[in-house]
């Protein structure tokens, strides 16, 4: 294999979005799940999105369903004490032999009114930036709350 084909740019994939309209990015900026998150099992391909400039918030929309997408954030930027105890069938699927190569989001619930928002520490998504590998985890403690009220 050559130097050219090494440094050969990935070729883009298109997808429509309902939030975002048509997205079109690297092949190799796709996340792929491991195995389907709980009530979206089908769906294994996404793209991460900055909502803010200040990248406190990001979207994980789906390339397979134009009308899903979770708002996400770094849980420790409002709970800096929070871990997730990986299990080794879940680095392995991942393909990360520490987790110091991973990334952790949680999932952002807005109120209907919009004043409130609160994060899901009971299912967090953990990403290997190496290989564009994710699994969301299924956390069972009781200081994880699947609702952890926020301020922003």
């Amino acid at each position: 294999m050559n130097t050219a084909t090494l440094n050969a740019p990935s070729p883009a994939v298109s997808f429509p979005t309902t939030r975002f309209g048509e997205i079109s990015v690297p092949e190799n900026k796709v996340i792929r799940f491991v195995q389907g998150m709980p009530g979206f099992e089908r769906l294994r391909k996404f793209i991460i999105i900055d909502h803010d400039e200040q990248g406190t918030f990001r979207w994980m929309q789906s390339a397979e369903d134009p009308g899903v997408a979770f708002l996400l954030t770094d849980p420790n930027a409002f709970k800096p004490d929070y871990s997730v105890p990986l299990k080794k069938s879940e680095m392995e699927k991942l393909g990360a032999e520490s987790a110091g190569t991973l990334v952790t989001l949680v999932m952002v619930c807005v109120a209907r009114d919009a004043r409130e928002l609160s994060l899901n520490l009971k299912g967090p998504v953990v990403f290997n930036a190496e290989n564009m590998k994710a699994v969301q985890c299924v956390i069972d403690r009781d200081d994880y709350p699947s609702n952890f009220l926020i301020k922003v």
